[in-house]
């Protein structure tokens, strides 16, 4: 009997860390929260030239445009990864041209109020790079389509050579 409840107490508690608290993720209507969102393509296209994006992107059409622009002299794929938005967005955030080892990372994206919060990482190149070719980092993601108005938040941290 002893062992049962154990049992019941262990599955019980993961079944309710397993459906909300541990995932981290809130219902739609809650005013915050993490929301999920699955990388698209990161990468630090060399010898690319281009300012920076912060950019929520709801259609197809604006969002081929926009691949078209980071994929540009690169080996990724001409077409854009493939998105359904009619249930999904993409968000990008690019740096503008960096002079080499550079890395821009979407860390999280949250509810804030009626809106979006999205946390930006950008790694330019520490002042002691000694830098061979110029790269153009960039960060794409998708996550569920929302109404809500977005918000970046950037970090700047230098990345070590």
């Amino acid at each position: 009997m002893v062992r049962f409840l154990i049992a019941l107490s262990i599955f019980a508690l993961f079944g309710i860390c397993f459906g909300t608290a541990c995932v981290g993720v809130s219902s739609p209507s809650d005013p915050g929260g993490a929301v999920l969102f699955t990388t698209l393509a990161q990468a630090a296209v060399p010898g690319q030239s281009g300012g920076e994006i912060r950019q929520v992107i709801r259609d197809a059409a604006t969002w081929s445009q926009v691949w078209a622009g980071l994929q540009a002299g690169s080996s990724l794929p001409a077409t854009p990864p493939a998105v359904d938005f009619n249930v999904d967005m993409v968000i990008v955030a690019a740096m503008a041209t960096q002079p080499c080892v550079s890395q821009v990372t979407i860390r999280s994206i949250d509810r804030n109020g009626g809106g979006l919060r999205v946390d930006v990482l950008e790694e330019p190149p520490a002042s002691n790079c000694k830098c061979i070719t110029s790269q153009r980092p960039f960060h794409a993601v998708r996550l569920s389509r929302s109404a809500a108005a977005v918000q970046f938040t950037v970090t700047s941290r230098p990345r070590t050579c």
